[in-house]
C-alpha cells in the first residue's frame, strides 16, 4: 500500500503544473532572443519564508502557468547570486520581487513587489501584454 501511495505522490508531482525555471539570466535572455519571448524574472532571496511560500503557491498547480511557459523565458534569481544578472535594472528591497521584460531587456509593464499571490499575479498577467 505505501508502494502505490509514494508512487501515486510521484506521478502527481511528474504531471504538476508548474513554471519552467532558468536559473542564469543570461541563457534566460538568449533563449528569450532565439524564440522571440518576454522575460519573467523572479527575485528572492536565500531563507525567505514569504519567498517560498510564492514558489509553492503561485507557481505550481494554477490555470495561467500554461500562458507563462508560451509566452515568457522565466528566470529566478537569488540575491547576492554569483551568477550575473543587471543588478542595477532589477534592483529592490523588496522580496519577492517579479519583473516583466522584453526580449531586449526593457520594462514591459510594472513589477509585483512583496507579496505575489495567484490572483495578483493573474491580474497583472492580463494587463501586462
Amino acid at each position: 500500500m505505501r508502494i502505490i501511495i509514494l508512487f501515486l505522490l510521484l506521478l502527481s508531482s511528474v504531471y504538476a503544473n508548474h513554471v519552467s525555471w532558468y536559473g542564469d539570466f543570461d541563457k534566460a535572455h538568449q533563449e528569450a532572443l532565439k524564440q522571440n519571448k518576454k522575460l519573467m524574472v523572479l527575485l528572492i532571496k536565500k531563507d525567505c519564508p514569504k519567498c517560498k511560500q510564492t514558489l509553492k503557491t503561485t507557481f505550481l498547480n494554477q490555470t495561467y502557468i500554461e500562458n507563462i511557459n508560451k509566452d515568457y523565458i522565466s528566470v529566478i534569481v537569488t540575491k547576492n547570486q554569483k551568477a550575473s544578472y543587471p543588478i542595477e535594472m532589477l534592483y529592490t528591497f523588496t522580496y519577492p520581487s517579479l519583473f516583466f521584460l522584453d526580449n531586449k531587456e526593457l520594462f514591459i509593464c510594472e513589477p509585483i513587489r512583496g507579496g505575489i499571490t495567484p490572483d495578483r499575479l493573474k491580474i497583472h498577467l492580463k494587463s501586462c501584454k
